[in-house]
């Protein structure tokens, strides 16, 4: 094989000198420009960690007094037309409210009715500092304390705080002070035996109950509640013993209180602090009175449902005996004594308004 010539040789030799090093310095340059936009990135958000955050907190306080100031937003003619009939003795809106988010009672339904009621009206939600997940719709829940610092921002919004809908347990005074003067609280209740039909089988508390070999899961827990109830306080969860009773507001410490006139008083005493309460049975009635008594608009309670409870397994529909409904009487006896209280201040409301064209 003929050898190169030797100026061949001399001339790749020279190539090679020539090209190598200028690729490697090339290299290096965008080596040296990458570390540099890094570092001048990360020295940006250092200033911005330091200096940006009384800036922005400053203009969120700013832009929420300019939003609060604008005016409502006008309905269109023909819901406004639908609108207060009771304008000879209604006011302003009220839109100061907390509304006690009760489980499994169709609060979701009513939480969507408010959410956009609060939207309109510009009001500064109490919205969780910490986020549960999707089915953690809550802010202090099962806790009976609630401060400033448990809602988000709290320290640029909590003096206006004028609205709450996440699941909490009601305590006015720890409310109170959290909340805009004047604030009026919201309840909801739903038929006692209903409601723990439908949190006994959705809740995960009653998983031990689910399997194949229960016939009639509730009905096995209330033939002996004291027991399963001592199997599911284990796990660190909440018991079934008057559970609506306890989220609106009940003293914890006499939930398991037999004595009726204790259970009188402190529901009365409850009575006064709540300005109303839902019947979920009377959903729609509840809804109209709730509108007269706040002063809202006809369209502020349009709404449909949010959720619709399908009956998937039988199981549930099983009617339960003399003796298993006793026993859900004896363990609830509180939520039972609550539900009749508020469901006949209810109606004595209505009779008053049926002057007013209420029907």
């Amino acid at each position: 094989m003929r050898n190169k010539p030797r100026w061949q040789k001399n001339f790749f030799c020279y190539l090679l000198q020539v090209l190598v090093p200028s690729v490697m310095e090339m290299a290096a340059v965008r080596r040296i420009k990458a570390l540099r936009l890094a570092f001048l990135c990360l020295l940006f958000l250092v200033v911005y960690v330091n200096l940006a955050g009384p800036i922005w907190e400053n203009l969120d306080l700013a832009m929420l007094i300019s939003y609060k100031q604008q005016p409502r937003q006008n309905l269109s003619d023909a819901v406004h037309v639908l609108g207060r009939s009771e304008e000879s003795y209604c006011g302003d809106p009220v839109t100061n409210f907390v509304f006690i988010k009760v489980h499994k009672t169709g609060s979701d339904s009513t939480a969507a009715i408010f959410l956009r009621f609060a939207y309109r009206h510009h009001m500064v939600m109490c919205y969780p500092r910490r986020q549960r997940g999707l089915r953690g719709f809550t802010l202090t829940f099962p806790s009976t304390e609630i401060y400033k610092s448990n809602c988000s921002r709290w320290n640029v919004l909590g003096d206006h705080y004028n609205f709450i809908v996440h699941h909490t347990v009601f305590n006015k005074t720890a409310m109170d002070g959290v909340m805009v003067p004047g604030t009026k609280y919201i309840g909801i209740l739903r038929e006692p035996q209903s409601h723990s039909r439908s949190v006994f089988f959705y809740h995960d508390r009653f998983r031990i109950f689910m399997k194949d070999e229960h016939a009639n899961p509730l009905g096995e827990f209330l033939d002996t509640p004291e027991y399963y109830e001592y199997l599911i306080r284990r796990q660190g969860v909440l018991g079934a013993r008057n559970f609506q009773a306890f989220v609106m507001g009940f003293p914890p410490h006499m939930l398991r209180t037999q004595d009726t006139e204790v259970m009188d008083k402190a529901i009365r005493q409850l009575n006064e602090s709540y300005t109303f309460v839902i019947i979920t049975e009377y959903y729609e009635e509840s809804l109209v009175m709730l509108r007269r008594k706040f002063c809202w608009d006809m369209y502020d309670i349009l709404h449909s449902a949010k959720k619709i409870h399908e009956q998937h397994d039988p199981r549930k529909s099983i009617p339960l005996t003399h003796a298993q409904l006793q026993n859900h009487h004896r363990i609830n006896a509180i939520d039972y004594r609550m539900y009749d209280f508020f469901n006949m201040t209810f109606w004595e409301n209505v009779r008053e308004e049926t002057g007013r064209g209420f029907w």
